[in-house]
């Protein structure tokens, strides 16, 4: 039987990007780019999002697609936002499938295959086609809910994640992507998953430990989150509208009642392991990040 050490360091690279996941990405994204430029005036397309910044979870999808158009090309830049995305979802519906194709909240969904029914699967099974406009340095995106263009910057977002690793011993990212992981097997009661990803820019911060052990970082998050889930969480780009803004009343209490229960399951594994009893550690780690971490 593993050591609880070996099986969050075993967890830790199968949520690593393969070379298989990299190429499959590649390839859909140059698919879908060809296809999205047929189609509309877009100058260049670009992965950004958490794929980009290396925090992405498994199976992948959802993976964003910036579609950045032509600075001539003005025929939807004083439009509402469900004009272009309703354009955009028309066009990939044509060739991906009406089924296939869903309008987002700021960005139009394609899915390309179906969620796999193991955690195997290295193929990317969904992205989000984002337009957008050059800003200066930053972009504008269209906010459906908002009904408004709203800036971003996927760069900066992507540079403090990567300074935040860098501050962290290399251990920041894999800490952020066990947390997802834990949200995504909870049925994400954060949302976006995002959201995760900035409170642990604030809650995950330097010095870290001289040896990180990854169960006290994640009990100590869960415990922290607790209590932070319901502040205004501002977009680190400092841009575009708070990313905490889908969270409500409702969806922050059953946030809470989900991180008590992780925070309480990782105070038992902590103890279990204490004890000797490691198998059953393990088990409790399992429960709140699915089959991708391995008993064995």
């Amino acid at each position: 039987m593993m050591t609880v050490y070996e099986a969050f360091d075993k967890f830790r690279r199968r949520l690593e990007l393969t070379e298989t996941e990299q190429a499959d990405a590649t390839s859909k994204h140059t698919s879908l780019s060809d296809f999205v430029k047929s189609k509309f005036e877009i100058d260049k397309t670009l992965l950004t999002g958490s794929y980009a910044r290396d925090t992405k979870t498994k199976p992948l999808s959802d993976v964003d697609i910036f579609c950045i158009f032509k600075d001539n090309a003005k025929k939807y830049r004083w439009e509402r936002p469900e004009k272009v995305l309703s354009d955009f979802e028309k066009e990939l519906a044509s060739e991906y499938g009406s089924d296939k194709v869903k309008i987002r909240r700021r960005s139009v969904m394609v899915t390309l295959d179906d969620e796999p029914i193991d955690d195997s699967s290295e193929e990317v099974l969904s992205f989000d086609i984002v337009p957008a406009y050059t800003l200066n340095q930053d972009f504008e995106i269209p906010d459906f809910e908002l009904g408004t263009w709203i800036k971003t910057n996927p760069f900066v977002h992507a540079s403090k994640a990567t300074e935040a690793n860098k501050n962290y011993t290399a251990k920041w990212k894999p800490l952020v992507k066990m947390i997802k992981t834990w949200n995504r097997n909870a049925g994400k009661p954060v949302s976006p998953s995002f959201l995760l990803e900035v409170m642990a820019l604030q809650i995950i911060v330097p010095p870290a430990p001289s040896a990180i052990n990854y169960p006290y970082e994640l009990k100590a998050f869960f415990a922290t989150a607790i209590n932070r889930i319901g502040e205004e969480w501002a977009d680190p780009a400092g841009l575009g509208p708070p990313v905490s803004d889908q969270m409500d009343s409702t969806k922050i209490n059953a946030a809470i009642k989900a991180l008590t229960t992780a925070e309480e399951t990782a105070t038992r594994a902590i103890m279990l392991e204490k004890a000797g009893n490691i198998g059953a550690a393990l088990a409790e780690w399992q429960s709140l990040f699915g089959s991708r971490f391995s008993m064995s």
